[in-house]
């Protein structure tokens, strides 16, 4: 009896042990934890490993509502808690004996590209636009050639000003717009680097099936350097957390070979799409600024990509550059704006979010009448008597400056040199200082005809 009772003790003993074991080694993403943010109102995943079998039991604060799966034989294990409407409520989540504090539920957006998305909010800016209701977490700059499922990061947010200071400025913009407007917290995933590739974000399986003319056009600058490797390290492991849509800043190392431009990012978005489980997963772009750099054509390119691909969209900002500095400071209305662009789109909030854009245009004697969409109600001109950068061509094809005038919602625009009109164009230029506005502040995106 006494080896009985002996024999009994030990087994439970050991299954104690195991039980202790399994929560001890219950290793979470560390986008889950403290001070995240969940999207609302969706069936929003948890995910991690623990080992292989392990009974993994996730219950947020908001309903107690117990979710149970099991590990698979990787030790992998994924579960989906049904999230409420946003609210500033500090909820917990519990996964076995873990637990997540300071959960809020809100809207979430990822941003991704190069330097000028990489560019920090910076201590100023941090303080004058505090706003703890804004939580973002940065992914720790990983290249890698195979997919990653592990990342380090955390949830840096307005009270902790040392810490929101060093994430994307434009990211935080945005998110601060959105957060005043929607009045639910708001978090941002970033993953970005300075002097990356659009190649190198693109889901390698996906670049593996563009034309061999695409996929050779780049020449990776390290071994470490290869298609997909920023995929692989920093999107691969967030995926697939639950977002409402993407912010793209990026161009400028691709400006180069910018014929392959348009295959990749279509290629890349509609990977990151699949991958967020999302076919329509919004995508907006930022049109690449006014600079000294040879950027004209790419920001047509980067226009046609965001007019044909599904539920895409581009914010101008040829009024927000830098001559000198391929970095410009001016971050704030380039965040305004893509937020300008969700709140219209996404949310149905704002009636007004693009700039106008050319239409048509017609012949009137020796002149040419420009129309535009997205400029109902009219422009403005914020410097001089007339607006500026329009140029006008006859059929020799030889552009010359012109006068213009605004009348209504169109643009009349002529030059002494040509007397029958054939074509006209905007702001065709590197660098310049655009005088011409819609009533909304949005800067007249350049085109030609």
């Amino acid at each position: 009896m006494k080896n009985h009772k002996s024999t009994k003790m030990l087994l439970l003993c050991l299954l104690a042990t195991c039980l202790s074991v399994s929560a001890q080694t219950i290793e979470l993403s560390k986008l889950f934890s403290d001070g995240m943010v969940l999207q609302r109102e969706t069936e929003t995943p948890i995910w991690g490993k623990t080992v292989p079998g392990t009974q993994v039991t996730i219950t947020g604060s908001w309903n107690n509502a117990p979710v149970k799966t099991v590990a698979d034989t990787n030790g992998k294990f994924i579960a989906y808690l049904t999230t409420p409407e946003g609210s500033f409520t500090p909820y917990t989540i519990h996964v076995n004996d873990s637990v997540i504090h300071e959960v809020l539920i809100g809207e979430v957006w990822f941003c991704s590209g190069q330097s000028n998305m990489n560019l920090p909010l910076g201590v100023n800016n941090a303080t004058t636009y505090k706003n703890a209701n804004v939580r973002f977490f940065r992914t720790k700059v990983t290249n890698s050639s195979v997919p990653l499922d592990t990342l380090n990061g955390i949830w840096a947010h307005g009270d902790s000003i040392d810490k929101i200071s060093a994430v994307s400025m434009v990211g935080y913009f945005f998110a601060r717009k959105l957060q005043l407007s929607l009045n639910v917290p708001v978090g941002m995933i970033g993953a970005y680097q300075g002097g990356t590739a659009a190649e190198e974000w693109t889901n390698p399986s996906v670049f593996a099936t563009l034309p061999a003319s695409v996929r050779n056009a780049f020449t990776p600058p390290t071994t470490e350097r290869i298609p997909g490797c920023l995929y692989m390290g920093m999107i691969n492991p967030i995926l697939p957390y639950k977002v409402s849509g993407m912010l793209w800043y990026q161009g400028e190392n691709n400006v180069a070979r910018k014929e392959t431009y348009s295959a990749i990012i279509n290629a890349m978005v509609t990977g990151w799409r699949n991958d967020f489980k999302n076919p329509m997963l919004p995508f907006y772009l930022v049109q690449l600024p006014n600079y000294q750099g040879e950027w004209r054509e790419f920001r047509e390119i980067q226009q046609q990509i965001a007019e044909t691909l599904p539920n895409a969209g581009f914010v101008t900002t040829v009024d927000v550059g830098d001559e000198a500095n391929i970095h410009p400071l001016n971050k704030k209305p380039v965040g305004e704006r893509l937020c300008d662009m969700a709140l219209a789109r996404v949310y149905g909030k704002v009636a007004t979010f693009n700039s106008p854009q050319f239409r048509t245009a017609t012949v009137e004697e020796n002149a040419m009448r420009v129309f535009f969409n997205f400029a109902e109600k009219g422009f403005k001109i914020s410097v001089g008597d007339s607006p500026e950068l329009f140029e006008i061509a006859g059929a020799n094809d030889v552009y010359y400056p012109a006068k213009a005038r605004i009348e209504g919602t169109t643009v009349v625009v002529w030059a002494d040199e040509v007397l029958v009109p054939v074509k006209v164009r905007y702001f065709w230029k590197n660098y310049a200082e655009p005088n011409l506005f819609s009533t909304d502040n949005y800067p007249v995106t350049p085109f030609r005809m």
